[in-house]
Order: structure tokens, then C-alpha cells, then sequence
């Protein structure tokens, strides 16, 4: 019988600090930094239809992998999500607009990078990313450019790390 009541008194005992303990974590959650992407792809009218159409790709694929990018600075107390539109971002008290722009992209030639090597038909990627806390004055402004003799995806991946890079630095800073 004592061992019972012991038993049940621990299990209570466990189950009343988890409850504690969660909300706490709740209220750490809350003081994330919230960061809103917006992504433009820098598609324009002098854009031949096949450029336009990889240019675009390479955009959507940033866009969303930049997000993931950041869930790993979520212990740091950062929080991405994706806005289509400039309206879509309300400015308050840890909330970051991040814009970025494909500036210019050349996939290179795969055949040229199979069969040569050496960097020869490498791909280059060209962005511009600007950060503001009330969406119009900039604290950061950056271009950054990445060239590869490896594929598009390699490219992106590093122009992503080097903004979340970039960003945690200057929030961190702040």
C-alpha cells in the first residue's frame, strides 16, 4: 500500500512539474524573432520564355528552402514564413521583413561541368537582400553572389545560408 502511494505521489509530482515547465517554453516561444520573407524572382519582359521559366524555378526553390534555412535558427529565437506581397507584413516589435531579389542567374552548361570540370560551365547566382524592422528604412543591405561548377541547388543552398548568416549577425547585434 505505501509503495502504491509513493508511486502515485512521484507520478503526480512528475506530471504537475511537466505543466509547468511546457508553459514556460510557450513564453520562450513568443519572444521569437518573427522574420517575413519576400521573394522576388526578378523575372522582367526582356527575359527570353526559357530564361524567365529557370529563373523563376531557381526563385521558388530559394524562397522556400530559405525558410528552412532559418527553422534552424530556431533555437536562436528566429521564425520565417513566406509573404507573397509587400501588404502582407505588419510591422511590430520583433517583426522582420527580408526581401530578396534574384538579381541575375546563368545555369552554366551541365554537359560543359561533366565533361570539362574545373569550374568550366559553372553556374552563377546573383541576389540583392535587404532587412527592415518597419518595412520601409533598411538596417541591412547586402548583394551577394555565389559561382559554382557544381548544380543550381548548391548555389542557392550557400546565397541562403550566407543571408540567414548575414541576418542573425545583425539581429543579434541589435
Amino acid at each position: 500500500m505505501k509503495k502504491q502511494l509513493i508511486m502515485a505521489v512521484v507520478f503526480f509530482t512528475v506530471i504537475f512539474a511537466i505543466g509547468f515547465i511546457n508553459p514556460a517554453k510557450a513564453v520562450e516561444q513568443s519572444t521569437q524573432k518573427s522574420i517575413s520573407i519576400l521573394f522576388d524572382n526578378g523575372v522582367d519582359k526582356t527575359f527570353e520564355a526559357r530564361q524567365a521559366k529557370a529563373q523563376t524555378q531557381v526563385s521558388e526553390w530559394m524562397s522556400y528552402d530559405l525558410v528552412r534555412v532559418f527553422a534552424r535558427y530556431a533555437k536562436a529565437g528566429y521564425q520565417a514564413k513566406l509573404i507573397e506581397k509587400r501588404k502582407d507584413f505588419s510591422p511590430q516589435l520583433d517583426n522582420y521583413l527580408l526581401m530578396v531579389k534574384v538579381i541575375e542567374y546563368r545555369p552554366g552548361s551541365k554537359a560543359a561541368r561533366m565533361m570539362v570540370g574545373f569550374g568550366a560551365g559553372g553556374v552563377s547566382l546573383k541576389v540583392n537582400y535587404e532587412l527592415s524592422a518597419d518595412g520601409k528604412k533598411a538596417i541591412l543591405t547586402n548583394d551577394d553572389a555565389v559561382f559554382s561548377g557544381r548544380e543550381w541547388i548548391n548555389s542557392a543552398r550557400k546565397l541562403n545560408e550566407n543571408i540567414a548568416k548575414a541576418v542573425t549577425a545583425k539581429l543579434d547585434r541589435k
